[in-house]
């Protein structure tokens, strides 16, 4: 069985290697490239807390000189792995809402009487799915989003993929975001490579992730939007 993984790095590396240690083969072709871009200083006036919905977020910040004005502050995440890098990071008070913006939008209206009357903190990608400044604000909660991150489109597809794109070498493609979907739908298309995949099958971390690529190959979503649970998919049907 040979997967290719499209994450970005160092992630699309780290479930590479998970798969190769289960016995099967695996390739990497991240669709997008982390780019850091936080600003000189963050505005912490009035801030009584922070959300984050990304690991990538929380490695910006724990390199920021600010860090030691940030650690005093509690952390929302919106997963476990997210709130494990906090943790890892210095952060004292972590709370998870294992699982999407919603349950974590939800979790920070549960947890308002602790946070208090303060800004909510949000760093996060340029570009990103889910509207949780959107989501707090009818709840009647200020939410300051800070862009400190961006995800550029990888330029092509590796020429040993394509090759075996084109040989149909693949078992299936894992996909962990809808953009990593449409860069990858994309550059398929440039490649004149998307009417080969009808019978590809896609294995996508959320029906979200999947959309783009719902109308062209074969997609199953994992049963919880955690790389856990997809892998459990993905080598379930080994």
């Amino acid at each position: 069985m040979r997967l290719l993984v499209t994450r970005p790095q160092p992630e699309c590396r780290r479930t590479a290697d998970r798969i190769r240690a289960k016995g099967y083969r695996a390739d990497e072709a991240p669709m997008l490239d982390f780019c850091p871009k936080p600003p000189e200083k963050f505005d912490l006036r009035n801030v009584s807390a922070l959300a984050i919905t990304s690991r990538r977020a929380v490695d910006v910040i724990a390199k920021h000189v600010q860090v030691p004005e940030f650690r005093p502050f509690p952390v929302f995440t919106v997963g476990d792995a997210t709130a494990s890098a906090c943790r890892n990071a210095g952060f004292g008070q972590v709370f998870s809402a294992g699982g999407d913006v919603t349950s974590l939008a939800q979790l920070i209206v549960s947890k308002q009487m602790q946070i208090g009357a303060g800004t909510m903190l949000y760093p996060a990608a340029q570009d990103r799915s889910g509207d949780l400044e959107g989501a707090l604000e009818k709840a009647g909660i200020d939410c300051r989003m800070v862009p400190v991150y961006r995800m550029k489109e990888a330029a092509d597809v590796p020429r040993e993929v394509e090759e075996k794109l084109r040989a149909g070498s693949y078992d299936g493609i894992l996909i962990y975001s809808r953009r990593s979907a449409a860069a990858l739908l994309r550059l398929l298309k440039r490649r004149g490579l998307d009417h080969n995949f009808s019978n590809l099958r896609i294995y996508a971390i959320s029906q979200q992730a999947a959309e783009p690529l719902c109308d062209y190959m074969k997609v199953e979503v994992a049963e919880d939007p955690c790389e856990n649970a997809l892998l459990d998919l993905v080598l379930g049907e080994c």
